[in-house]
């Protein structure tokens, strides 16, 4: 079978492609969290407002082998960090940012994942997840209508594997147990599908395909006009993609 993944589902699958990997034709991880290393001082970052440094590759369509020439040079390094810097000097998060992030960070820890706060929203859970849907402008209003409704009963419901996240995952949606390391030794062919805005950093599935290139068949995409949800920003790019990558099975 070919196995896609979103997101934590992507996750799910490289551990279920590592543990059954005669069951898998081909994996496809779509955004996938929990990759890469979390950078030193990404907890610090984060309660004091801002997100993580990260470091850059310019962007491409896929990934070959002309990537070992893409390494960031330590003055490229050096210059970014100096610039963002400067940059979160100009742009220093109020006291209240900085406050509900080291809340948000805190109920993390505990296992309060996001569908907790639209439980305990009572009459305004639909209005909260109204809101976020609404950022998807590019639905229809019949598109943006039954997402809500689907988001919405599925979050208010007890809590299953939810309860897992916070075992799974730090704050910042880094691994406890990154898959960088453990995904060098996936012996099925791996694509990699992100947004071209996606928050989830990009290099991390290029780090993975600099470890298997040569061993197994790799690709990774970066689909335009879209961030982490590709496959409802973007969705004709994205199909285009799968299905380019479901063919080449046969």
């Amino acid at each position: 079978m070919t196995l896609c993944g979103h997101s934590f589902g992507g996750y799910m699958s490289a551990l279920y492609a590592l543990k059954y990997p005669e069951r898998v034709e081909k994996l496809v991880l779509v955004s996938p969290i929990g990759i890469p290393e979390a950078p030193p001082d990404f907890e610090d970052r984060l309660r004091q407002g801002h997100g993580p440094a990260r470091r850059r590759i310019p962007p491409s369509s896929s990934c070959t082998p002309e990537y070992e020439s893409a390494e960031i040079t330590d003055a490229a390094i050096k210059a970014e960090e100096a610039s963002e810097a400067a940059a979160n000097k100009l742009n220093e998060p109020s006291r209240a940012r900085k406050l509900m992030i080291g809340m948000a960070m805190n109920l993390w820890e505990r296992n309060f994942a996001p569908q907790w706060v639209v439980r305990t929203a009572g009459p305004l859970s639909r209005r909260l997840i109204d809101w976020y849907i609404g950022r998807f402008e590019w639905l229809s209003e019949t598109q943006r209508t039954a997402l809500s409704a689907y988001a919405h009963q599925i979050s208010v419901l007890p809590g299953s594997s939810e309860s897992a996240l916070g075992d799974i995952l730090r704050p910042g949606a880094f691994a406890r147990r990154p898959l960088i390391d453990r995904l060098g030794s996936i012996t099925v062919p791996t694509v990699f599908m992100y947004g071209a805005n996606d928050w989830v950093d990009f290099t991390g599935g290029e780090q993975v395909i600099r470890r298997i290139a040569g061993r197994v068949s790799t690709n990774l995409y970066r689909i335009s006009q879209a961030g982490h949800n590709l496959h409802l920003e973007n969705p004709a790019e994205f199909n285009n993609a799968l299905a380019a990558e479901m063919r080449a099975i046969s």
